[in-house]
Order: C-alpha cells, then structure tokens, then sequence
C-alpha cells in the first residue's frame, strides 16, 4: 500500500493550533473552576500579613470554605473571621474554643497566628467564618497581579487579537477565494452572454 503524504504545515499553522488549544484548556479550567467554587461554596483569600508565617508567608492564597457553622469548628482550624473597626478580616488558627451560654449555634474563638508568640488580644465571636481548605504559598500576588485594570485590559486585548490572527485565512486561502470569486464571476457573465 502506497504511503500518503500529508501536506507539511508552516510553523504559523502549529503555532495557531497550539494558541487555541491553550485558550480552549484556560477556559475550560475558569469554567471548571467557577462551578466548583459555586458547588463547594468555596473561595480564595489572600494573606497580607507574615502572622501565619512560616506556612502560609505574606502573600499566599488560601482557599476557603464558605459559611462553615462555629459548631463544626476544632482546635487547629485555620479561620478568616470579621474583626470589629477593621476593614479586613483576620486569617489566624483557632487554639481555643468556648461555648456561649443562650446562643447554641455561636463560639468564641481564640486566635493566635503561627508566628506570633500570643494569642489574638481580642475573642471572636461567630457564627459562621470562612475555613482554609489548602493554601499557597506567593499565589497570592499573583492572583492580586491578575486582577489589577491594567492587567484585564492587556489580556483582554491579547487573547481578541490572538483570537483574530488564528482564524485570519491564511495566505494560500485567501488567494484561493479571491480566485475562486473570479472564476464565479467569469462563468456569471458566459452565463448571461449565453442568455442572449
């Protein structure tokens, strides 16, 4: 049986198939990612702060589980938790728990940072806190980066214009419709001149 031989392709040809394999899987993986964190009531904190140095360093991300009851809550659980007259929550590990007379479904919390030497000076009172999943170290900035107006803009503009170069006809198709429109028009006028 003969071999067949298939058409070499120029590098801008792989180069658009991999561009759009990789557009497709990042999009994929943000869908992906979105279901889950709406599935799991999950999402993601960043540390601002060296207090859960040396695991959890300034600027890691930790993802969080959402609206978890106090009552689910031990000795050991990495929390985010509201703190009164501060605008950002606090990321600290619970080292005491204390039930609250009346109120079954709310604790006070005890919380120190791992690199602290005391605990927190205040308690927390909650009834529900944010409770760290897994973290990462340094993703933190990265996804703060991601965020930024400016860094949107440029991605944004990146991708339209990739977007646009990998379904641009090439060279040889583009000279093949050009070509082929001639050819209609030619047999459009034999057409009519047969007419007459």
């Amino acid at each position: 049986m003969p071999r067949v031989r298939l058409p070499r392709r120029n590098a801008g040809a792989i180069a658009k198939d991999i561009l759009l394999t990789l557009a497709g899987m990042a999009g994929l993986l943000s869908i992906v990612g979105f279901v889950l964190t709406l599935v799991f009531s999950l999402s993601i904190v960043i540390v601002l702060t060296g207090s859960m140095a040396p695991g959890l360093p300034t600027g890691s991300a930790i993802v969080v589980e959402e609206d978890v009851p106090a009552a689910d809550l031990v000795i050991g659980d990495i929390v985010t938790v509201a703190r009164a007259g501060y605008d950002l929550p606090i990321t600290h590990r619970i080292v005491g728990i204390e039930e609250i007379p009346g109120e079954a479904s709310a604790r006070a919390l005890t919380l120190q940072g791992d690199a602290n030497a005391t605990v927190d000076r205040d308690t927390y009172i909650v009834q529900t806190v944010q409770r760290a999943v897994i973290g990462f170290p340094g993703f933190g900035f990265a996804l703060r980066t991601m965020q930024s107006p400016l860094f949107i803009g440029v991605t944004t503009l990146l991708i339209t214009l990739a977007i646009v170069w990998a379904f641009w006809p090439s060279r040889p198709e583009r000279e093949a419709a050009v070509i082929d429109s001639r050819q209609e028009s030619i047999n459009s006028t034999r057409e009519r001149q047969e007419t007459w």
